[in-house]
C-alpha cells in the first residue's frame, strides 16, 4: 500500500481570500480597460500600499469564475425576440485552436491561429461567439442565426442568406466601394449611384414611411442607374482597370437588390452593420494592445465577459455593480 503524505499550510503564512470587489474590479479593468495583467497586478500593489498582490493566475481565474456566472441564455432569447439583428465577425489571434468536435485544443508550434469571434448584436444585447473557421459549422454551432426569423443585417455575407426571413445589405460597405471606383478608377456612374443611394437614407432619416409612390420611384431610378451602369461596362476594355471590381458590382446590385433596399421598404432595417462593428471593435483593439491570446479557454472566457458588459451598456446599467453580481451567482455551464 502507497501512503500520501499531506502537509497543513504554514501557520505564518495567512491564508488569502480576495472580496466581490476587487474581483469584480479586476475583471472590469481586464476585459473592459484593456489593462494587461502585469500592470494590473502592479495597480492593486501600489493603491494598497503594497498589501495586495495579485498574480496572473488569480486573475486569469477571477475571469474564469466571472465567465461561468454570464447568463447566456437570457442574452440569447433577448436577441431571437428581437425584430433586427446584426451579425458580423472578425478573426483574432490564438496560440490554441479548438476543433470542431474535440475536447482538447491544438497548440500551435512558433506562430498562432486564427480565431474567429462573431457578434450577434440587438437593440439590448450583444452575443460573442468564437469558432475556429469562417463557415456554417460555426453558425450552426452558435445556435442564434438559424433561429432567428427576423431582418438579418450583415455585410452581404453569402453564407447568411440560407437563414432569417429578411436581409439588410450593408448600405456603408456598398458605399465605400462605390467610392472607391470613383476615386481609383475614375468611375463616374459610381459617384452618381453613390449619391442616389445616400440620398435614400437621408429621405428615410427625415420621414416616418416611405409612401408608395415615392418608393416605387426610387425603385424604378435604382433600376435605371444599375442599367445605366450595365451600358456602360459593355464600352469598358475588359482589361482596363475597374472592369472586375464593375462587373461584379453590378451584379450584386443587380441580384441583390431586395437586400440593398430593403432599409427603405421597411424602416425597422438599418442603412448599415454599425451596430455588430461597433461591438466588434472592443476586440480588434484588444488585439492591438496584447497581440494574442495565450490559450483558447482564456479567449472563450473573454467574448463571454464581452457579451455581458456589452449587453449592461446597452441596457443602461452601471458595469461594476452588475460585474459584482457575477460573484454572487450559481455557475452556469459553459
Amino acid at each position: 500500500m502507497v501512503y500520501t503524505e499531506y502537509r497543513l499550510p504554514h501557520p505564518n503564512i495567512p491564508t488569502i481570500s480576495y472580496g466581490k470587489n476587487i474581483k469584480a474590479l479586476t475583471v472590469l479593468l481586464s476585459n473592459n480597460g484593456l489593462i494587461a495583467e502585469g500592470r494590473l497586478c502592479d495597480f492593486f500593489y501600489d493603491i494598497s500600499n503594497e498589501l495586495i498582490t495579485i498574480s496572473d493566475a488569480t486573475i486569469e481565474k477571477f475571469n474564469y469564475q466571472a465567465a461561468q456566472n454570464v447568463n447566456l441564455e437570457e442574452i440569447k432569447q433577448d436577441l431571437l425576440n428581437g425584430e433586427v439583428l446584426n451579425v458580423d465577425e472578425t478573426t483574432s489571434r490564438c496560440v490554441e485552436r479548438l476543433e470542431y468536435g474535440q475536447a482538447v485544443p491544438l497548440a500551435a508550434v512558433n506562430s498562432s491561429f486564427n480565431a474567429v469571434v462573431r457578434t450577434h448584436s440587438g437593440a439590448t444585447a450583444t452575443l460573442l461567439t468564437v469558432n475556429p473557421y469562417k463557415d456554417d459549422e460555426g453558425i450552426v454551432r452558435d445556435g442564434i442565426v438559424p433561429l432567428f426569423c427576423g431582418i438579418l443585417s450583415h455585410d452581404h455575407d453569402k453564407k447568411y442568406y440560407k437563414y432569417g426571413a429578411l436581409h439588410a445589405a450593408c448600405g456603408a460597405h456598398l458605399s465605400r466601394e462605390l467610392r472607391g471606383l470613383f476615386e481609383l478608377y475614375h468611375i463616374e456612374w459610381a459617384e452618381r449611384f453613390r449619391r442616389f443611394y445616400v440620398g435614400l437614407n437621408d429621405y428615410k432619416c427625415g420621414s416616418d414611411v416611405c409612401v408608395d409612390l415615392v418608393l416605387l420611384e426610387f425603385e424604378l431610378m435604382y433600376d435605371a442607374l444599375v442599367c445605366e451602369g450595365e451600358v456602360f461596362l459593355k464600352s469598358m476594355r475588359s482589361r482596363c482597370f475597374g472592369f472586375v471590381e464593375l462587373r461584379r458590382l453590378l451584379k450584386r446590385l443587380r441580384v441583390f437588390k431586395d437586400a440593398y433596399l430593403l432599409f427603405i421598404r421597411d424602416y425597422r432595417a438599418p442603412f448599415t452593420n454599425n451596430l455588430a462593428e461597433r461591438d466588434l471593435r472592443h476586440c480588434k483593439t484588444k488585439q492591438k494592445v496584447s497581440g494574442c491570446f495565450r490559450s483558447w479557454r482564456g479567449l472563450e472566457c473573454y467574448v463571454r465577459i464581452r457579451s455581458f458588459l456589452s449587453t449592461e451598456t446597452k441596457r443602461n446599467h452601471q458595469l461594476l455593480p452588475a460585474v459584482k453580481t457575477l460573484f454572487t451567482k450559481t455557475p452556469t455551464p459553459c
